[in-house]
């Protein structure tokens, strides 16, 4: 097995770094008044300090370098550090109004700082992690032809278009839907308007609540074919959703990915930008025949969810995995249902699985 990587042993060098160095400014503070009182300084040994001991890990097993494991690591190591320089108590009887309780406050404060600047460093180390497992698709810019259209006042049906990317979508700040939650009972009813989609369901409980994330693809009415991914919430026994509330939404991104001409070419259509949803939707202009319709599997989904926390990301993977999606340790945007989670973040290929029969 490889060794931690370099970069990250750097960073949890650098971090015990600023940690001594704290700790320093404080005797620095408290030198003078200690050498008066005691004397002569009481040697450090150093070789006392207690540090982690270096752990192997194989590039693929990233999920242990979270947050959480670096916030642990210098917790662990703080309490040694301290035991081992051995601070002297600041003599109180010299000491100034209110200078114990200021330094304290400045240790306290630089304390939440190094914690801080560890747990960034931490984070970015995930993100990175994540990066290099997943990838969205690389969609051609679309120039539009010179005109005079207001695109905002030309939306259809709610929808709004996007002229730089050549596809509609709907604004679900302000979608008038959002008031009526989700039912199952909608996606029986969706081939009244002559909706044909295929859909996932992927639901969960995390801290008291239910959860639901479902997905979409498919043909929507005459004029468009497209996609949605939607996050509900309920707390009782409804079989009604509600659409998330803002304390709710979670940051995603998608990409509509479409072989139109039945060969096997899947082209990336649109990309929906990496931002707060709780419905992120996009639908270009397209018709397919009732024969070409049948399966929906000429549409591929690519998308990516962060959500609120390594937990809740893990309880999703694994209903997503007991609704037939298959874990990688890499995506390959052209392998169907499969998916990648690393801490808060879960990437995923979709095209196959259907839970919704036309």
């Amino acid at each position: 097995m490889n060794k931690m990587p370099a970069v990250l042993t750097a960073v949890f060098a650098l971090a015990l770094v600023c940690v001594a160095a704290a700790l320093g400014i404080k005797m620095k503070k408290q030198f003078s008044a200690d050498v008066t009182s005691a004397g002569n300084p009481e040697t450090v040994s150093y070789d006392d300090i207690s540090m982690p001991e270096e752990t192997e890990y194989s590039q693929a097993d990233t999920s242990a370098f979270t947050p959480e494991y670096f916030t642990e690591q210098t917790s662990a190591t703080l309490p040694s550090l301290t035991s081992a320089v051995n601070l002297p108590s600041a003599p109180v009887t010299t000491a100034a109004p209110g200078e114990t309780a200021a330094s304290a406050a400045e240790e306290k404060s630089l304390t939440e700082r190094i914690t801080s600047a560890v747990t960034t460093v931490a984070t970015t180390v995930v993100n990175t992690a994540f990066n290099e497992a997943f990838s969205m698709p690389k969609v051609p810019k679309y120039i539009p032809s010179e005109s005079k259209i207001d695109f905002n006042t030309a939306s259809l049906a709610s929808y709004k278009y996007d002229p730089n990317g050549n596809y509609y979508y709907t604004n679900d700040k302000e979608a008038w839907q959002k008031g009526f939650g989700y039912n199952q009972i909608y996606d029986k009813l969706a081939v009244v308007s002559a909706m044909y989609y295929d859909t996932v369901r992927t639901t969960f409980n995390y801290e008291g609540k239910d959860w639901l994330i479902q997905i979409w693809k498919g043909q929507y009415g005459y004029y468009f074919v497209g996609e949605e991914i939607g996050v509900y919430t309920k707390t009782g026994s409804s079989n009604t959703y509600a659409c998330a509330d803002k304390s709710d939404w979670l940051k995603m991104e998608m990409c509509f990915v479409w072989d139109e001409n039945k060969d096997g070419n899947y082209q990336p259509r649109f990309a929906r930008p990496y931002t707060d949803y709780w419905w992120c939707t996009g639908f270009v202009v397209g018709y397919e025949s009732k024969e070409a319709m049948k399966s929906r599997e000429q549409f591929r989904m690519v998308a990516h969810i962060t959500f609120k926390s390594e937990e809740m990301a893990k309880l999703f993977a694994n209903a997503f995995e007991a609704n037939g999606f298959r874990r990688a340790a890499k995506l390959d945007n052209s392998v169907k249902d499969t998916f990648v989670q690393i801490g808060p973040d879960v990437g995923f290929v979709w095209q196959s699985i259907n839970q919704h029969v036309i």
